[in-house]
């Protein structure tokens, strides 16, 4: 039998509990890459605009839930996670010093 499995990943930030996730990849999967312990799977690239307001000064939690349980084959796997930002703007009134 072969199983054809779709999986959702909802992602939050800092908030478990938001009732509205920041963004979800909506329905994805049907590559069995997990029954197949990650061999031959689809590759899927995800770019989130993340808010400022959605952080906070220190340490910030990104939540990765997957609601849709019905087997142990769905699920998420991935190989790293990027949080990027702007670079730093040096205030107007500062001067590079002299060496």
């Amino acid at each position: 039998q072969r199983f054809v499995l779709l999986m959702l990943m909802l992602v939050r930030f800092n908030d478990e509990a938001r009732a509205v996730p920041h963004f979800t990849t909506g329905l994805i999967g049907r590559d069995n890459a997990i029954a197949r312990h990650g061999i031959h799977g689809l590759y899927w690239l995800f770019s989130v605009g993340v808010s400022g307001a959605w952080l906070v000064r220190g340490i910030n939690t990104i939540y990765l839930k997957q609601p849709r349980n019905q087997s142990p084959f769905q699920g998420v796997m991935y190989d790293y996670l990027r949080l990027e930002g702007p670079c730093a703007v040096p205030a107007a009134n500062s001067s590079p010093k002299a060496s």
